[in-house]
């Protein structure tokens, strides 16, 4: 699968091509560029962890770069489709439930890799480490929080899993959902949940669990994973369809070259240690869209 990606994501960036140096510059709409991204730290922490790379890009398209922060993937998807914003990092979940909302008026850009230079990552299960639990049976009518409905790893993903078990996340455990991943694991150290289902990368390479280590929020040794997925599509940054193609070209240019020039500020981007962005299609997330499509159909069914 690695290689298939890698080799996908070489040839879009070729065919990114070179286009008119200056067209989309004559456009009012992209006199400053607006880049929306969801916190996994605090919005103030966020906001300063991306104040570097806003200036950095600002250098690199020659216009401003401003960050917007949202409390919900939700937030800044709808912003991206009211064409408010430029770009969005978002979850796969919720790029593809915007994609199947708005018919495609949407689509990624770039997708980080992991420190090892794979695509995806796990939804995992998480208890305290001094905890009893050493497996997700243990939990059953337990405290098992999940993060918001457009959360990839701390909703859909637990959620279609679950039920393909014969276990329903919402009647095998009582599942509150805690608003966010930092809230989730934070809600497992005091004791406000028993687990919570949060995502990593393998070796805590990036994701909340690393973000939350690197912050000091956490301590590795504090958790214990119980359970895991299979790997999933990895977190997206995404732009609207109809974006001018030569403004598509220069920002996937930015991203895919950032760690090439700055490993620091792609790390910062990316939320922890990864090999680099690559261009990413949407054939990469179709199998979340698939799991959209389910999700959709236990709703019906409850």
């Amino acid at each position: 699968m690695k290689h298939t990606l890698v080799a996908a994501a070489v040839l879009l960036a070729a065919s990114a091509g070179s286009v008119s140096a200056d067209s989309w510059r004559s456009m009012d709409k992209y006199k400053e560029i607006k880049f929306g991204v969801i916190p996994v730290e605090t919005q103030t922490q966020t906001s300063q962890t991306m104040d570097g790379f806003a200036e950095y890009a600002s250098k690199k398209l020659g216009v401003p770069v401003k960050i917007f922060t949202a409390t919900e993937f939700i937030g800044i998807n709808n912003a991206l489709v009211a064409d408010q914003i430029t770009m969005a990092w978002t979850s796969p979940s919720a790029y593809s439930g915007s994609w199947m909302d708005c018919n495609g008026c949407v689509q990624p850009l770039v997708t980080a890799t992991d420190k090892d230079g794979n695509l995806g990552y796990n939804s995992v299960l998480i208890v305290k480490a001094e905890s009893p639990y050493q497996k997700y049976e243990d939990l059953q009518g337990k405290i098992v929080a999940r993060t918001e409905p457009n959360s990839q790893s701390g909703y859909l993903v637990p959620t279609v899993d679950f039920n393909k078990m014969g276990k329903p996340v919402d009647k095998f455990f009582n599942s509150p959902v805690s608003g966010g991943h930092t809230q989730s694991v934070l809600g497992v150290l005091n004791g406000t949940y028993d687990g919570a289902f949060t995502w990593t990368t393998k070796g805590d390479g990036y994701g909340q669990l690393r973000t939350m280590i690197d912050r000091g929020l956490l301590k590795r040794e504090q958790i214990r994973v119980i359970w895991e997925s299979s790997l999933v599509p990895p977190p997206p940054i995404i732009v609207r369809s109809d974006i001018p193609a030569d403004l598509k070209a220069e920002l996937q240019k930015l991203f895919t070259e950032l760690h090439k020039e700055d490993m620091s500020l792609a790390e910062a981007v990316a939320k922890g240690k990864t090999q680099g962005f690559v261009p990413a299609d949407h054939s990469l997330y179709e199998p979340t869209v698939e799991m959209r499509k389910q999700l959709k159909n236990l709703r019906k069914q409850s």
